[in-house]
């Protein structure tokens, strides 16, 4: 296609697992962010089956379409990876054996101290004429075809290897050979209050409605705003920004922790870094996901010393020094067994925070007075500690994740109250 055509694109997802609901389908969702970044609008998305015919049916319906079409796992040795054979069949390409991608694979099985198997050869074959789209994390290159106007790209369904494909050939080439309109959008990081909760202090947008649209990327505990200009004027559109994102904070500025893509532990890592400060964790109901997500961050060694997952009263007596007395009196669910872990943390550890969890995440365990959901958080410094009390719904698996959401806003907030 020319620069001067406007690009839109439709995603083909490929794969019986995610029809069956096997797998979520995020690698459609890493797409149309990646895309709508750069101002090519996603405005069809499927999910195929592993058939050759289904694949086929779904391509010509693409190519009626749409410019930009992007179809997604199938690439793989197994006899169900069928994608690149029916695109090539699709669009009358020969399938040829590549020797530059076969010393590849068998260069990347070496890599690892392995013998590359026999079945991993198919890799090799790709469709004559078809550009190479490299795959630095994975043995499964992707094909790039430019087809009477459109742009076919296939890209493996693993999504570490899609998302390098993305920033380092999708990205780069629509950039390179379009003429896109610029996107101007601001990301708004937002967690203790839900989708509707936002909504209703943002008053339903109506006093930015006609400068941004506002998309709401909720998960459990925190809800993201996107902010997308109006306007096509770049300094129109960063003022209709600036605007937009001030009555946000007016509003609901406490509960903002950052813009852009930083995550709630991200922002805590840099401050615990950059004033050289260390916690441990100790975690009940989340079951060690508090260190999980604090540890995900490179350099975490810096700031996290240890966590305690101390799921019986036993162990929290034990590793921790909670006084059996209030288990008798008050419950493992409370705020002074919450205080007494985050305390009994960074005693422990010769931290200079303790954060702690403890609460029932269901579905079953609760009572009239401590129903499932019931959760206690707290911090301790040197200075103070700091109890929290919140009430989630019945899911555990939710809970789990907005359980440990909630003790690292109580963090940040307590960090952000001794900077003061």
């Amino acid at each position: 296609m020319s620069k001067s055509e406007t690009a839109h694109a439709e995603i083909i997802a490929i794969g019986d697992e995610l029809l069956l609901g096997q797998i979520v389908n995020g690698n459609a969702a890493a797409l149309g962010r990646a895309l709508a970044g750069v101002g090519v609008p996603v405005q069809w998305s499927s999910m195929v089956a592993d058939d050759t015919s289904e694949i086929q049916a779904a391509l010509a319906l693409a190519v009626h379409r749409s410019s930009i079409i992007i179809l997604t796992g199938g690439l793989g040795p197994t006899p169900d990876d069928i994608t690149k054979a029916a695109v090539a069949g699709y669009f009358g390409m020969e399938l040829e054996m590549r020797p530059d991608i076969l010393e590849a694979v068998q260069a990347r099985f070496a890599s690892f101290g392995r013998t590359m198997p026999e079945a991993s050869r198919n890799q090799a074959v790709f469709p004559h004429g078809a550009k190479i789209i490299p795959n630095p994390m994975g043995t499964a290159p992707g094909i790039h075809i430019s087809h009477d106007g459109h742009e076919i790209f296939v890209l493996p369904g693993v999504p570490h290897e899609l998302e390098n494909m993305i920033q380092d050939y999708l990205l780069p080439w629509l950039q390179d050979n379009l003429t896109l309109q610029p996107v101007h959008s601001k990301t708004l990081q937002t967690t203790g209050l839900g989708e509707s909760l936002v909504l209703e202090r943002l008053q339903n947008l109506k006093p930015i409605a006609s400068k941004v649209q506002v998309a709401f990327l909720p998960s459990p505990g925190s809800v993201t705003l996107r902010l997308t200009a109006k306007s096509c004027d770049a300094h129109e559109a960063e003022a209709q920004l600036a605007e937009a994102e001030g009555f946000i904070r007016e509003h609901i500025g406490d509960f903002i922790f950052a813009s852009g893509d930083q995550s709630l532990a991200e922002v805590i890592a840099n401050i615990l870094t950059n004033r050289s400060k260390t916690v441990a964790v100790a975690e009940s109901c989340t079951g060690g996901l508090v260190a999980h997500t604090l540890t995900n961050i490179p350099g975490s060694s810096n700031f996290f010393e240890r966590g305690f997952v101390t799921y019986s009263n036993e162990s929290k007596m034990q590793l921790l020094g909670v006084p059996e007395k209030l288990f008798i009196e008050h419950g493992a669910v409370s705020e002074g067994v919450a205080r007494a872990m985050a305390e009994g943390a960074r005693t422990k550890a010769g931290t200079d925070y303790g954060l702690s969890t403890t609460g029932i995440a269901g579905p079953s365990g609760g009572t009239e007075e401590k129903p499932v959901g019931t959760l206690w958080i707290a911090v301790a410094s040197a200075k103070e500690t700091q109890a929290r009390h919140l009430r989630a719904g019945y899911n555990r698996e939710i809970n789990k994740k907005r359980f440990a959401e909630a003790a690292l806003f109580l963090f940040y907030k307590h960090l952000l109250q001794e900077n003061d």
